[in-house]
């Protein structure tokens, strides 16, 4: 019972963390490509986010540790978008903001609501 408490508390406090450090880099590294701006820190961080939550979700053999780490890196990148009096410092309102904002909950409920492997090994 304590090692699951500990890899539950574990697991938020890494997905708060990488919530938090992405909130500031998802807006960087954006290149132009002709007309089209590429956002690679966006894409970056939203694969971050999503090898982070399949890794526990193939680690665990339970839902417990990828919901701790989907909840801390939602918190930890909300944390950062409250607003203050002039708005918020690191998520403004643009299409990067708002996919970042979506993004990592979306992912999320994809990883972890994706169905288990069957253990049972078929007989030919």
């Amino acid at each position: 019972m304590a090692s699951r408490v500990f890899t539950i508390v574990l697991a938020f406090a890494t997905g708060a963390g990488v919530g938090f450090v992405l909130t500031f880099t998802h807006r960087h590294y954006v290149v132009e490509l002709g007309d089209v701006s590429v956002p690679f820190g966006l894409i970056g961080g939203l694969a971050v986010v999503a090898a982070l939550l399949a890794g526990m979700r193939l680690a665990f053999a339970e839902r417990a540790a990828p919901i701790a780490a989907a909840v801390g890196v939602i918190l930890g990148s909300a944390v950062l978008t409250l607003p203050g009096n002039s708005g918020s410092l690191f998520m403004p309102e643009d299409p990067i903001g708002y996919v970042w904002a979506v993004g990592p909950t979306v992912l999320a409920i994809v990883i972890i609501a994706w169905p288990e492997r069957s253990s049972r090994v078929r007989a030919t």
